[in-house]
C-alpha cells in the first residue's frame, strides 16, 4: 500500500514582509545587457523593460565571491574557495534570496510578463515547479528571512565536501527540492515523485493566502513567459549554446574544480614517490 502524502501547507509566512521589488542575476560581466542574442533580447533586456518599478542587480564573478565570503564560516568558505562559478551560484542565490528577498532569474530565461501582472497582493513566495519534476531552482521569488532558503543553504552546506565525489548536480535541485517541500509541506520529498503528488503541491500552493505556483514547461510556457512569434526578437540569431559559447562559457557539468586537480597531483606525487621508494628498497 502506497504511502499518502499530505499536502497540507505547514508554513506560516503571514508575518513577513512583502516581495522587495529587486531582481538578482549573475554573469561574468555587468555589461551583459548590451548583448544582442535572442536570449538577452526576449530575457534579460525585455524583463528590464517591463519592470520599470524594479531594481535589476546584475552581480559579476566578483561580486559573487566577495559575497559568498562575507556570509560564510571560514571553513565553508573554504570548501567552496576553488569551486567553478556555476557551483558557488547555486549557493550565492540562496543567500541572495534568504537575506534580501525578491526574484533570483538564470540569465537564460525568456520574460514578456511583468512581474506587477504576476505578484498577488498578500503573495510572500511564488513556488514554481518544472513540470511534474521539482520545484523550479532558476526562478526564485520571496520575501526575505524564508525558511525554505535558509533550510537550503543547511543542506547545501552539510553536503558539502572539499571534493563532491557526486557531483555538483547533487547540491542543487535534489537539495532545493528537499528544502521546499520540509519546510512547506512538512515532509521531505525527492525529485520526480508521482505527477498526483506534485500536482497536489500546486493545489495546495494555489489556494493559499502567501504562496503562487505555476506548472512551468520551458522554455516557451513559464510563470514569466509565453512565447509570442510575433513579438519575440531574433537579434543575431544565436541559439542558447551558441549564446553561451560566443560568451565563452564553458557547460558546469565540463572539466574539473581546483580542489579536484590539487588532489590528483597530490595523490600522483604520493604514488610516484612510492614506488621510488619501492625501487630503491628493492636495489639494496
Amino acid at each position: 500500500m502506497k504511502e499518502t502524502i499530505d499536502t497540507t501547507i505547514k508554513l506560516d509566512l503571514s508575518k513577513h514582509d512583502d516581495i522587495p521589488k529587486i531582481i538578482h542575476v549573475s554573469w561574468k560581466t555587468k555589461y551583459i545587457l548590451l548583448n544582442e542574442s535572442p536570449i538577452i533580447l526576449n530575457g534579460l533586456a525585455n524583463l528590464k523593460k517591463i519592470n520599470p518599478d524594479y531594481e535589476l542587480e546584475i552581480s559579476d564573478d566578483e561580486d559573487v565571491e566577495i559575497y559568498l565570503k562575507s556570509k560564510l564560516k571560514k571553513w565553508d568558505y573554504i570548501k567552496i574557495k576553488n569551486k567553478k562559478i556555476v557551483e558557488k551560484i547555486d549557493l550565492w542565490r540562496l543567500f541572495k534570496i534568504y537575506y534580501e528577498g525578491g526574484i533570483y532569474i538564470d540569465i537564460d530565461r525568456y520574460c514578456n510578463i511583468p512581474f506587477d501582472n504576476i505578484i498577488k497582493n498578500g503573495t510572500k513566495c511564488i513556488l514554481p515547479t518544472c513540470g511534474n519534476i521539482d520545484f523550479s531552482q532558476d526562478l526564485m521569488i520571496s520575501c526575505k528571512e524564508n525558511p525554505i532558503f535558509k533550510k537550503a543553504i543547511e543542506y547545501n552546506l552539510a553536503a558539502r565536501l572539499i571534493i563532491n565525489p557526486r557531483g555538483v548536480f547533487h547540491l542543487g535541485p535534489p537539495i532545493y527540492m528537499r528544502a521546499v517541500t520540509e519546510c512547506v509541506f512538512g515532509k521531505r520529498i525527492k525529485r520526480k515523485p508521482p505527477s498526483l503528488v506534485m500536482e497536489n503541491f500546486r493545489f495546495s500552493l494555489k489556494n493559499s493566502k502567501h504562496f503562487q505556483t505555476y506548472k512551468e514547461a520551458l522554455p516557451n510556457d513559464s510563470l514569466i513567459f509565453k512565447f509570442d512569434k510575433d513579438a519575440f526578437q531574433n537579434g543575431n540569431g544565436l541559439g542558447k549554446a551558441e549564446f553561451y559559447d560566443s560568451q565563452k562559457i564553458t557547460p558546469w557539468s565540463s572539466g574539473y574544480d581546483k580542489n579536484t586537480i590539487i588532489l590528483f597531483i597530490i595523490l600522483l606525487c604520493i604514488s610516484i614517490l612510492l614506488i621510488i621508494i619501492r625501487s630503491v628498497a628493492n636495489t639494496v
